[in-house]
């Protein structure tokens, strides 16, 4: 997806506005869609300028349900929606209208994003553990301790080799 900023989508809605092209032909001169021309114009004309500032507003699910219920009630397209309820992309609604499809009004929640916690495996102290479990431990730390020192040995003899191959030719 392409972002545009504030300036350019200010400038082709300003270029639009003065009417001597329609939407084709803005569309033509800058080398994006007629709808986007469309949906900028129309959010421009009923906010200003200040819709193309970038906001990062988390909508509370009764927001999200108060839209699509309008939207139901008044027929009201995505877009015309967007410009009523001063959201900077129609395309944003369609998703939430997909999620309470599928989802009911609980999918209308935002979900936190990132990646999830990593539940690390919690270690017994070393008096609690039984002779069998101190056992392992050692096992495990040793195999890991060989393998990292056979990495060390396999590292230095590919710079060896290397170096010595370099020096015959």
């Amino acid at each position: 997806m392409v972002k545009y900023t504030k300036a350019f989508k200010v400038q082709v809605v300003e270029r639009y506005l003065t009417g001597r092209d329609g939407y084709r032909g803005v569309a033509k001169e800058f080398g994006i869609a007629r709808d986007l021309i469309r949906e900028w114009s129309l959010l421009y004309d009923r906010w200003g300028e200040t819709i193309f500032n970038p906001s990062y507003t988390t909508h509370s699910p009764a927001f999200k349900l108060e839209v699509l219920n309008d939207m139901a009630t008044n027929r009201l397209s995505n877009r015309e929606a967007a410009v009523k309820y001063r959201i900077s992309s129609p395309g944003m609604i369609s998703r939430w209208r997909s999620t309470y499809e599928r989802e009911g009004t609980a999918g209308l929640v935002a979900k936190p994003k990132g990646r999830a916690p990593v539940a690390r495996r919690k270690k017994k102290d070393f008096e609690e553990m039984t002779e069998v479990e101190k056992l392992k431990e050692r096992i495990e730390y040793l195999e890991m301790e060989n393998a990292a020192l056979k990495k060390l040995k396999a590292l230095v003899q590919e710079e060896n080799a290397r170096r010595t191959g370099s020096r015959h030719k």
